[in-house]
């Protein structure tokens, strides 16, 4: 980001006082640029197609936290499930206007979610019954990650 003289300040300011739109080269003087890097690696799948063979299902709701606040409208959830079915469903919810943050926002402030982490081992749960299978490693892992990134 480079300063501004004082010229272009006074231009700057001059053409937001009569609404007019700022030219194209000030926006790196005044915005920093976002930048994106993408990974690539073989078998990554589109976005598109992973949302595409995706189904929603509905929420298997473990335990709800109301808001205790009475002017608030907004319920924390902990929800059992595939988590990639569970940010499709969310994702949905958010779409048609479902979901609010505690301030009134719509959408979702955080979602943990208790991956696998290419260790390649069976789980057993409290009882010794199967409880997950962490198969996957290397490229398929990553995929698998990233599969599970819906932005919502």
């Amino acid at each position: 980001m480079y300063r501004l003289s004082d010229e272009q300040i006074e231009r700057i300011t001059s053409l937001l006082k009569e609404g007019k739109p700022l030219p194209e080269d000030y926006k790196s003087a005044l915005f920093e640029t976002k930048k994106e890097y993408e990974l690539v690696y073989a078998d990554k799948a589109r976005e598109e197609d992973i949302l595409a063979d995706t189904m929603a299902v509905p929420l298997q709701m473990v335990k709800t936290f109301q808001s205790s606040n009475t002017d608030a409208d907004w319920t924390n959830m902990l929800v059992f499930g595939n988590n990639l079915q569970v940010l499709k469903t969310l994702l949905q919810m958010k779409q048609d206007g479902l979901l609010k943050n505690a301030d009134g926002t719509p959408g979702i402030r955080m979602v943990y979610i208790d991956p696998p982490f290419a260790t390649r081992h069976d789980f057993n749960g409290s009882q010794d019954q199967k409880a997950y299978q962490d198969k996957i490693a290397g490229a398929q892992f990553l995929e698998f990650l990233r599969a599970t990134y819906i932005p919502a």
